[in-house]
């Protein structure tokens, strides 16, 4: 005797193609309330003293933002697998070319979880300058953090006192951050 399978109801289409963008435009509302990836420029911070950090670089060494006083700085938050941020690295390296007796650049990759030690030191020989001091931030971010860095790119001019003078996205060929850079090397 040949049982029958009962019928099993089959989801519909319309309710199933309805569910995917109701979850679209869920995401969607989610990021334009609140988007992690958002451009975090802000003058707020502009002209308050740069919190300090103390990070291991690239070779191992502690580098301490505040003993770096007495010329500018320049932090350059990125990733070493960013690609849209080569280019940027690349042109750090000129200005670093061109005032390095004058400027400190410190490239800090807020990406711990898919940096490496040695993806900084292939991307500093591939795209940046053998003087930049390259650092990891550590698990959870703290100095991306409290400058409220939430995109790769993000550059913070500090002043020789440890001012920041300028902040911005992608922003090496801006002329505000053009004119900022070198009112501080006059200053040093």
């Amino acid at each position: 005797m040949n049982k029958a399978k009962p019928p099993q109801a089959k989801p519909s289409k319309g309710l199933l193609v309805a569910g995917i963008v109701a979850l679209a435009l869920g995401g969607a509302l989610l990021l334009l309330l609140w988007n992690p990836f958002s451009s975090s420029e802000s003058s707020e911070a502009i002209g308050q003293s740069a919190p300090d950090f103390s990070l291991n670089d690239a070779e191992g060494r502690t580098l301490k933002l505040s003993a770096l006083r007495g010329k500018p700085v320049l932090l350059y938050f990125s990733a070493a697998w960013c690609i849209t941020c080569r280019p940027e690295t690349r042109s750090l390296a000129q200005f670093y070319e061109k005032y390095r007796d004058q400027l400190q650049i410190i490239w800090i990759s807020f990406d711990p979880f898919n940096d490496s030690v040695e993806d900084l030191r292939e991307h500093r020989r591939l795209y940046g300058h053998p003087d930049f001091r390259y650092v990891l931030d550590s698990r959870m971010n703290p100095v991306a953090h409290r400058y409220r860095v939430r995109e790769r790119g993000m550059i913070l001019l500090l002043s020789p006192q440890g001012e920041i003078l300028f902040r911005g996205v992608r922003s090496v060929g801006d002329p505000k951050f053009i004119q900022q850079l070198r009112q501080a090397l006059v200053r040093s």
